[in-house]
């Protein structure tokens, strides 16, 4: 059994090279572990946190007063009692640590001239370390397969980010990155040669734990995507899409890459043949690109119509149409291809001067019909001026002249 007690004499701090072990856990949480006993260091202070990871991080030597002041309190907090409050910290993380066992505090924090140290006679392993000593490994291993083991294992080990609950402290922020870094580093290195081999169970739990630690990387959820594909798990491939669409959307405002949706149709297909996916309903859906006002046949203005009238009439927005007619100056009959030509020429204007918002139809041989939302009745009517003039402009020698009329439609019709 472990033993604590303020003094150690040199024989029982070598007898303590054989005692179990303190596990230090600081990927993911922060959690110090002996045996069955364990003290959950995140739920406690940012503070005593912080100065329970750098003793134990620096535990080959001890540490100045001075240093830990400096670590705990920036320059404007620090004063005459930084002192005083660091003999609490220190005196409530001794408090604690007595839960692993009676008096354990005062044998792992050991006070020294000018400062104190972590216990380094006492047993201790600490994941981080471990992590970096299994990579380490792997880059000398010379087969391929002690290589791949090696990097597994270290993985294994990586449930988190370095001290979460020290997010934004500057002497943690530098090892959390380098720690996630390798750790993303190995898992994209690691994932084609688990499937070279085959290793779908293994390849789709390695991705899915780096996706959940990298919820936008589009190359981790491909990986995992395909590893389910070929386990025959369509329908949690079209969950891990959804979700991972879900997430681009609402944190960078677009959409995943061809590759992706193409698997995501390839899951649905295998998952449900008879159903239509939803990439595969948004594309047939979406418009091709192209300026201007969405020119239509007259049957499907009107369907456009009424749910532009039913939505006027819930939120009030103004809606208007126009009619644009075109006729021979002074009553004469027109020739029709001179017509046609005419008709061709504002069907042009159109679509230039009108907004993306805006919908037209020819709805007679020498008419034009507009919709026009969230326009009141004068900047129809200006709108339609507007065109008047460029196509006077445009064909000053057209034997044909252009009138409009604009009206309300009624809302809701």
């Amino acid at each position: 059994m472990l033993y604590f007690g303020k003094n150690l004499s040199p024989q029982k701090g070598r007898m303590l090279l054989n005692a179990t072990a303190l596990e230090v856990c600081t990927l993911g949480g922060f959690t110090i572990r002996r045996g069955d006993r364990e003290f959950n260091v995140s739920g406690r202070s940012r503070k005593l946190c912080l100065l329970l990871a750098f003793l134990i991080s620096r535990r080959e030597r001890p540490v100045p007063y001075e240093e830990l002041i400096e670590l705990l309190w920036d320059e404007d907090g620090r004063g005459a009692n930084s002192f005083n409050a660091l003999k609490g910290i220190l005196h409530r993380a001794r408090g604690c640590l007595d839960q692993l066992e009676k008096g354990a505090g005062r044998t792992l924090i050991l006070s020294r001239e000018g400062g104190c140290q972590w216990n380094d006679q006492i047993p201790l392993t600490l994941d981080c370390e471990r992590f970096l000593q299994l990579l380490q490994n792997a880059g000398q291993a010379q087969r391929e397969d002690r290589r791949l083991s090696l990097q597994l294992d270290a993985l294994a080990l990586y449930c988190g980010d370095f001290l979460p609950a020290l997010s934004g402290c500057p002497w943690a922020a530098e090892q959390t990155e380098m720690l996630h870094r390798l750790y993303l580093q190995t898992t994209l290195e690691v994932l084609p040669r688990l499937e070279a081999a085959g290793r779908w169970e293994q390849a789709a739990q390695t991705a899915g734990n780096a996706l959940a630690l990298e919820p936008c990387h589009e190359e981790l959820c491909r990986q995992r995507m395909e590893a389910l594909l070929r386990l025959e798990r369509q329908r949690e491939a079209i969950l891990v899409y959804e979700a991972f669409q879900d997430r681009l959307l609402n944190q960078l405002g677009v959409m995943p890459s061809d590759r992706l949706r193409e698997l995501y149709r390839q899951a649905h297909s295998l998952h449900n043949p008879r159903a239509i996916s939803a990439v595969t309903l948004l594309e047939r859906l979406q418009e091709p690109p192209q300026p201007g006002a969405l020119l239509c046949d007259f049957d499907f203005f009107r369907v456009i119509c009424h749910s532009m009238a039913r939505r006027a009439g819930r939120s009030g927005e103004p809606l208007h149409i126009a009619l644009l007619s075109l006729a021979a100056p002074e009553g004469r009959e027109l020739a029709r291809h001179s017509l046609d030509r005419a008709m061709d020429n504002l069907q042009a204007l159109i679509l230039t001067q009108l907004r993306r918002g805006d919908a037209a139809a020819r709805c007679s041989i020498s008419q034009f019909v507009l919709l026009l939302p969230q326009s009141g009745y004068e900047n129809s009517r200006m709108v339609c001026q507007r065109i008047v003039r460029a196509f006077v402009r445009q064909y000053p020698h057209s034997p044909v002249v252009l009138q409009f009329t604009v009206q309300p439609v009624p809302a809701g019709s």
